[in-house]
Order: C-alpha cells, then structure tokens, then sequence
C-alpha cells in the first residue's frame, strides 16, 4: 500500500524520462564498441520500451488507489487522520479548486447550455465557493463537484428537462467543512 501511495505523488512519466537516458547511453555505448545493426538497437529499444510498460503499471496503480480514496472519502470519511489524507490534500488543494470553479464557470458562459440559466446562480454561487481559497472545503464536497461535470449520465448538468437546484444546493452544504 505504501509503495503504491509513493508511485501516486511521483509522476509517472519518470521511469520513461529515466529509462529513455538509459537507452541512449547504451545507444552510445554500443556504438563506440563497434556495434551495428539489429545488435545496436536491441537492448536500448528494449529499455525504452521497458519505461513506458512501467510508466503505464504507474498510472493504472495510481488510478485505482485514486478510485478507492475517493469512495472511502465519498462515503463522508474525509477526515486529514485517515490513510488517505493524501488524496483529501489534493481534492481540496488551490489548484484543483480553482481548477473546478473555472470549469463551472465556463459551463455557465457557453450558450449551449441555456438550460442551466435558471440555476445560474446557484452554478455562480457553487463557482464562488471554490474559488475562495482562504475557505477550506470539504474532500466529499469536492468529489460531488467533480462527478457534477463529469458524469453525464446521472448529473442534472447534462439533463435537459431535470431540474439541476435541489443537486447544487446540496453540493453546496457538502463544501462546508464540519468539525
């Protein structure tokens, strides 16, 4: 567990950058030892492919240790003690708030989304909320609004005849942080 948690905070782009610097020193090195051909690729083409197989088991990890955070913080446990304060820190860091309240906003603005405007205020409402960074929010409420944008089949958002407050004002009163 540890060692995955480790693999989510680096990036996965590191074995690749690590193994492509290998590649070419062997490169190199085959090369100054008189190698040609199919003998001087071989083994820096195999290192470098090496790279993107580990930077892809990477990302899977990180995936699904992401995916199991954010049911254990959706389910209310969004607690700094817990294993996964890691994942709350990064739901609820600067970036990422931001990050989603420009997304409402720009939501908001395209004019395709006409059936949003009688929720507009709760939208600039839930956008301004984000955006107070001095605020902190809640992990749970963070997720609500990341599924709001992203998950077409069930959010009001994406509904053309359903009816988008009632969701908003509770994603609203998830964002506040209970002690």
């Amino acid at each position: 567990m540890l060692a995955a948690q480790r693999n989510v905070r680096s990036t996965p782009l590191l074995p690749v950058v690590a193994c492509e610097i290998a590649a070419i020193a062997l490169l190199a090195a085959g090369r100054a030892g008189g190698l040609h051909g199919t003998m001087l690729l071989v083994t820096p083409l195999s290192v470098a492919i090496l790279g993107c197989f580990i930077a892809v088991d990477r990302w899977t990890d990180r995936y699904k240790l992401r995916s199991s955070a954010d049911a254990w913080i959706a389910r209310g446990y969004d607690s700094a003690r817990t294993r996964y304060a890691w994942r709350i820190a990064e739901l609820t860091s600067r970036g990422e708030r931001r990050a989603l309240a420009a997304s409402i906003r720009s939501l908001v603005d395209e004019p395709d989304h006409a059936a949003l405007r009688p929720s507009r205020p709760l939208l600039d409402a839930l956008a301004e909320r984000l955006g107070e960074t001095a605020r902190p929010v809640s992990a749970t409420g963070v997720l609500a609004v990341r599924r709001l944008l992203a998950d077409g089949a069930t959010s009001p958002l994406y509904q053309p005849s359903g009816d988008a407050a009632p969701r908003l004002a509770e994603i609203l009163d998830l964002l506040e942080v209970r002690r």
